[in-house]
């Protein structure tokens, strides 16, 4: 982005043409240099701000392995090859709350979206695949592959990885973004500053008299 500063874009009393004025003001933009003054502000006032370089994550996005849907978390080695898998469950993680202890082959935790994957599990079956008998859930073979339904440590946005590139223009889905990154701030371009102006001889300031032939001047 750059700013003008003043020039004289006609010459006397002439008319300028339209394609003149583009001219000249493309001329006026080659000149400038561009802006380079930053400025710190609250994330909760950097829309449509231009990011004045670029947005470094500080953490990795997952930050850690973690379940994909509401389910079972297990170690894929534990299904079986043909027929279905039955597994023991033996707990529940929730998505604030890890599992400390590892999940031997054979075993399952019932787990939520979001939620860290313990210890020696690596896929998740879900509910709606499964059938539940008391202390057991078993489901059938061919429904999911090893791996399936989790989503690995950085695998979005990893850690030091650029999350948004300078030069960006913020909208709101980038301040979700930046938000969910831990900042409570960001670091933008200056605004440019504007001028603005009418011309016109029948043009009156609102509050002034208004004189035969003469108007209030809105558009300014």
């Amino acid at each position: 982005m750059t700013e003008l500063g003043p020039s004289p874009l006609a010459q006397g009393d002439d008319m300028l043409s339209v394609s003149a004025a583009r001219n000249a003001i493309a001329q006026l933009l080659a000149q400038r240099p561009p802006i380079t003054e930053t400025e710190t502000v609250p994330l909760s006032q950097a829309l449509s701000r231009v990011l004045a370089a670029d947005l470094i994550s500080p953490i990795d996005v997952p930050a850690h392995d973690n379940s994909a849907m509401d389910g079972y978390a297990f170690a894929g080695a534990s299904m079986a090859a043909s027929g279905p898998s039955s597994l023991e469950v033996i707990g529940t993680v929730y998505a604030g709350t890890p599992w400390r202890d590892p999940v031997p082959g054979g075993r399952c935790v019932r787990i939520m979206t979001g939620a860290v994957m313990p210890e020696g599990c690596d896929t998740v079956v879900p509910h709606e695949l499964c059938r539940a008998d008391g202390g057991r859930v078993s489901f059938d073979a061919g429904v999911l592959k090893p791996g399936e339904n989790r989503r690995a440590r950085g695998e979005d946005l990893p850690l030091g990885r650029a999350a948004l590139p300078a030069g960006r223009r913020l909208r709101p889905a980038d301040l979700g973004l930046i938000a969910s990154l831990g900042f409570v701030d960001v670091t933008v371009l200056r605004r440019l500053r504007v001028a603005l102006f009418s011309t016109g001889d029948e043009l009156r300031t609102p509050g002034e008299a208004l004189e035969p032939g003469c108007i209030y001047d809105s558009n300014r």
